[in-house]
């Protein structure tokens, strides 16, 4: 079974699954989006996306809650309609306090049958403020906590949510974008902490994919980020740059199985 770990809403959301299929792509793990760049008509509304996405990622945006729950219902839907081929995972706010953030991921998350948290995009210098989603995932039978580790964190960043994995041995941590121009730091981190894990869309260049999933491979989910890849692409890499077929068969869906207990 091939599991794309880690993709967002696209609208429409029938031609996601048609590309889905085109691609070989039994199931997606779907994340919820504030936004949609796959609409934009020309490159003027396609930058006017990015920099909503840029001021997202800087932590200029503050918790969005209200932007955060509409995305929600918009990934429910989504899975609602696909059931069989979509597994979600909601965005919560960072920076609430503890209660808040409980009754949040127990109104948004468990309510809604998703399978975990995510994607947390930061600020440099934010990690603290997901102390209080740790403690959620804990007291919600460790949900797993899928972090945007690409730019505009850096390696003492990714060094921090380490730590909190270490705190939280029983929550598995999932950085995204096996840590851009960090990779060999993230990597480190992850051969040290058993719950620590890669995913491996938006990679830094194919020299670095192909060093990672050969080094990791138990370690690393295979996931595309659309709309910002491709599916037939994606996997072709992974299948191009694997030296074995146990190599490709753990990163493009054996290890999200096990991780998320799909049958």
């Amino acid at each position: 079974m091939i599991i794309d770990g880690h993709s967002h809403v696209t609208l429409p959301v029938q031609e996601h699954i048609k590309a889905m299929d085109a691609a070989g792509i039994d199931k997606t793990v779907l994340f919820s989006t504030a936004f949609h760049p796959e609409a934009a008509k020309n490159f003027a509304e396609v930058k006017s996306s990015m920099e909503f996405l840029n001021d997202l990622l800087a932590g200029k945006k503050g918790s969005m809650v209200e932007e955060r729950q509409k995305a929600v219902l918009e990934l429910r839907d989504a899975i609602r309609q696909y059931p069989d081929r979509y597994i979600g995972f909601g965005a919560v706010p960072a920076g609430l306090e503890r209660k808040p953030t409980l009754q949040y991921v127990d109104e948004t998350i468990q309510k809604n049958n998703l399978a975990g948290m995510g994607e947390f995009t930061l600020g440099s210098g934010q990690i603290h403020l997901l102390k209080n989603i740790f403690c959620a995932s804990q007291e919600f039978h460790n949900l797993p906590i899928w972090i945007h580790a690409f730019f505009p964190l850096t390696a003492a960043d990714i060094k921090e949510i380490s730590e909190l994995a270490k705190d939280y041995s029983e929550t598995p941590v999932i950085l995204g974008h096996l840590g851009e121009s960090n990779w060999l730091a993230t990597v480190a981190l992850v051969k040290e902490i058993p719950n620590l894990y890669l995913d491996t869309s938006a990679y830094y260049s194919t020299f670095v994919l192909a060093s990672v999933i050969n080094e990791v491979p138990k370690k690393c989910f295979f996931g595309v980020d659309r709309p910002f890849g491709d599916l037939q692409l994606s996997k072709n890499a992974v299948l191009q740059f694997a030296w074995t077929s146990a190599v490709a068969n753990a990163v493009l869906g054996e290890n999200i199985a096990r991780l998320l207990k799909l049958a």
